[in-house]
Formats: C-alpha cells, sequence, structure tokens
C-alpha cells in the first residue's frame, strides 16, 4: 500500500491506494484551516489541527502498512513566513508546490477518475482555499495552465464579514475573481468543464440531497447553473449553523466558505460560458498517487 497527502487551505485530505493496482481504497478529508487569518502567518490554533490530523494520517498509513507516502503543500504554506517552523513539527517530508504544479497534478487526478476526457477538449479548474487552478486540455495534453491566487478562505476573509454574507458582498468576490481569472484566458473549442475539490463536490451532494457524501454518485455528476442558484439563494437566508442543519451532507468546517464558493463557481461558469460542470472527486491526490506510484 502507498498513500499521498495534500495540505491545503482549508483542508488536509490522505488517500490510500494498492499500489499493484492503484485502486484508492480511503479517502480522508479533515478541516484544519491553516489559512485563516491570512496575514502571512500561519495561526497556532490551525498549526494544532493540522499537526493532530497528520498524526492521526500517520497512524492510520502504519495500520495499512504503507510501504511509502508522498506528502505535498499548497497555497497556504507556501505563502507563509513560518512554514519552516511548521514544516520542522510535522517530522515529515513535505514538498511545497507551486500553482503551475498544482494545475498539472490536479489534470492527472482528474483523467485519473474521468478516463473518457483522454478522448476530448475539456477545461478543468480546482478551487481551493487560497488558490484556484485552470487546466486546458487537448485530450490528455495540457495545452495551458495557470493558478488564479484567490480561493474561497480568501475571498471570504477579504469580501464576506457578515454571517450570512450579503449578496453586494457576494459580487465582490465574484468581480475579484473574474477580474485575476479573465487576463488569462485564451479561444479554446471544448465540450466538458470540469470541477473537483472540496466546494464542488459538496455542491454535488447538497444538489443530490446526501445525508452522508457519497464519492460514487458525485462521480461525473452534472450540477447545473440554475441548481447552484438555487442552493446559493437558500444558503444566504441562512447562518453557519442553519445551514450545517439544513444540509446534512455539509461537513462542520465549510458551512462558512461553501457560500462564497458557490458564488465562484457560478462565476466560472459564467466566464466559460457554461450552463452546467461535471463534478469529479479526482484530484491533486489523485494527481499524486499517479505521478509517484502508477
Amino acid at each position: 500500500m502507498i498513500a499521498a497527502i495534500d495540505i491545503g487551505t482549508n483542508t488536509i485530505r490522505l488517500a490510500v491506494a494498492d499500489e499493484k493496482t492503484c485502486k484508492v481504497v480511503l479517502r480522508l478529508s479533515k478541516i484544519a484551516r491553516l489559512g485563516k487569518g491570512s496575514n502571512g502567518y500561519l495561526q497556532k490554533e490551525n498549526i494544532q489541527k493540522a499537526l493532530s490530523i497528520l498524526s492521526e494520517y500517520q497512524k492510520i498509513m502504519r495500520n495499512y502498512q504503507c510501504s511509502h507516502y508522498v506528502a505535498v503543500a499548497t497555497s497556504a504554506i507556501r505563502e507563509a513566513h513560518n512554514k519552516d517552523d511548521f514544516l520542522r513539527q510535522t517530522n515529515m517530508k513535505i514538498d511545497i508546490i507551486d500553482g503551475l504544479k498544482e494545475a498539472n497534478l490536479s489534470q492527472k487526478g482528474i483523467l485519473f477518475s474521468l478516463e473518457h476526457l483522454k478522448h476530448k477538449n475539456w477545461v478543468g479548474f480546482d478551487l481551493g482555499g487560497g488558490s484556484c487552478e485552470f487546466m486546458f486540455c487537448d485530450k490528455d495534453k495540457i495545452v495551458k495552465s495557470f493558478s488564479v491566487q484567490l480561493g474561497v478562505v480568501k475571498l471570504l476573509e477579504k469580501f464576506c464579514n457578515t454571517d450570512p454574507p450579503t449578496k453586494e458582498s457576494l459580487m465582490l468576490a465574484s468581480y475579484a475573481f473574474r477580474d485575476a481569472l479573465v487576463p488569462h484566458m485564451m479561444d479554446f473549442d471544448f465540450e466538458y468543464l470540469i470541477g473537483n475539490a472540496g466546494t464542488v463536490t459538496s455542491l454535488a451532494a447538497m444538489d443530490l440531497n446526501l445525508h452522508v457524501y457519497d464519492y460514487k454518485v458525485c462521480e461525473n455528476y452534472q450540477l447545473k447553473k440554475e441548481n447552484i442558484e438555487r442552493i446559493l439563494d437558500k444558503m444566504i437566508s441562512m447562518d453557519k449553523q442553519q445551514r450545517l442543519r439544513y444540509f446534512d451532507v455539509l461537513e462542520e468546517g465549510r458551512e462558512d466558505v461553501i457560500v462564497v464558493g458557490a458564488q465562484i463557481v457560478l462565476t466560472i461558469m459564467s466566464v466559460f460560458n457554461k450552463m452546467e460542470i461535471y463534478t469529479t472527486n479526482g484530484s491533486l491526490l489523485e494527481g499524486l498517487i499517479v505521478e509517484h506510484f502508477c
């Protein structure tokens, strides 16, 4: 068995897979919110959460008798002035990767889960807490990739200081994201807009009215613009605790960022002129498994 760990701005995720078949046998996701209070320093409380999660993941890897693991850190860690102190405390080998590497790994993870895209033109996006990676793909080849240095945690903290956020604050977040995205756009004829990561898959689960997250039914799910708009309208009529009760599939710790996340997904769909996206669990985590072990 082998394992991969993705230390993100909002969540820390683990995947355990069979090295011979590359079949993922375990996926875990826990929220540490390392990017909270983004003043250039990781906050002590969130460092402790992250260290506790990583310690738990190390125990799981030992229980699965994993012979190898690979761990990477993204936006929150690479932008933090005290990242070296945090990395020392983990007692793990962790590589800090840039946005372009994130995009490359996400593309591999998406193809790992949605093999039919190897015969299509498509655009993928990985909306995280601190950044959003985009991949313009001709079948299994990346034509262009880039990273927008805005994610749901950053946008929430910068623009949405009320709970629920106002429509005006959500539009300001939307305009900021659009302004960062549009300069990177290119003429590209494609069929599918693919979204992964926690915001998109959570919206799929909410649209499906799931009580417990189900990887299978959220895979290659067609998430329509009108349904995201309906979910967003419902969410801005509630505070965080009401959202958790109403959408019981929503994991605690995502109940605030999911609102601005839904707005940004709608913004991306508008820029690309698509009325639906297809969701996938294939992400940077699966991309790590493909690149290092398969």
